[in-house]
């Protein structure tokens, strides 16, 4: 029988990483071995401004990525057909042959807020709850007619489930794993910050986060000229981090800083 001292530390970073929005999330992942990027919120173009090549230096040939929408919408701008979802997914499938699996280090979901919403898209679409209609959901019946979706339980349980595959997918593979989501707070009746927790829906919240080692929630502070973006790993404040790895409060946001951490 083996013991805990015979189990191999993993190289590999796998995180749930939240923060505010346009607060440094895409740039700190884009300081990891050569990544490859999910762009889910059309932010990749970051990566390649005066201020990331001005710090981090120009990595825009070692930088891989695919940008996804959903390309049928109606006047309203509800989805009235899906493809998103399905779009990530054959992209992973393409990355992972062989002539392409070991041009890339690092996955990135960027975000998996907007991935949950393109996974939400085709359980309105396809599912209409747990069971395949062939049809639409009412939910998303009722966002057609009236410009305004807001789905019900049984489709949040579809597309948490479709998440839930996808990352146990992505993460299983030889590489660092980084899904990066917008915040949510939510705060008592008297406007008081009762939690912190990445943005996801439904149940997703608990069940995403658990199939992660490491849920870090990013701050960033102006030291001088600069803007200091470090990691909190705790749950203090009300916020939804921690880290099986031990990585400390305040480890700055990028790829060395980490590693140097972990030690």
């Amino acid at each position: 029988m083996p013991t805990l001292a015979e189990r191999p530390v993993s190289k590999y970073i796998k995180a749930l990483v939240f923060g505010p929005s346009k607060k440094g999330k895409t740039f700190g992942a884009g300081t990891f071995p050569r990544p490859n990027f999910f762009d889910c919120d059309l932010g990749i173009g970051t990566l390649g401004s005066k201020h990331f090549i001005d710090k981090w230096g120009d990595r825009r040939k070692d930088i891989q990525y695919e940008q996804f929408t959903e390309k049928t919408l109606d006047k309203r701008g509800v989805p009235t057909s899906h493809n998103a979802f399905d779009d990530v997914c054959r992209y992973f499938d393409s990355c992972m042959t062989p002539a392409k699996r070991d041009t890339f280090d690092t996955w990135v979901v960027d975000t998996g807020t907007s991935l949950s919403a393109f996974a939400m898209v085709k359980a309105l679409v396809l599912l209409g709850g747990n069971q395949f209609k062939g049809g639409h959901s009412g939910t998303l019946s009722e966002g057609l007619l009236h410009g305004l979706i807001l789905p019900k339980i049984q489709d949040y349980g579809s597309e948490r489930s479709m998440i839930e595959q996808f990352i146990a997918m992505v993460y299983s593979t030889d590489k660092h794993f980084l899904f990066l989501c917008h915040e949510r707070e939510t705060t008592d009746e008297k406007g008081n910050r009762t939690a912190l927790t990445p943005l996801l829906t439904g149940k997703g919240v608990q069940a995403i986060s658990a199939m992660f080692d490491d849920v870090w929630y990013l701050r960033s502070q102006p030291r001088g000229p600069d803007l200091v973006r470090f990691l909190q790993t705790d749950g203090a404040e009300q916020v939804m981090a921690g880290s099986r790895t031990g990585l400390p409060t305040g480890t700055l946001w990028d790829y060395d800083s980490i590693m140097k951490a972990r030690g």
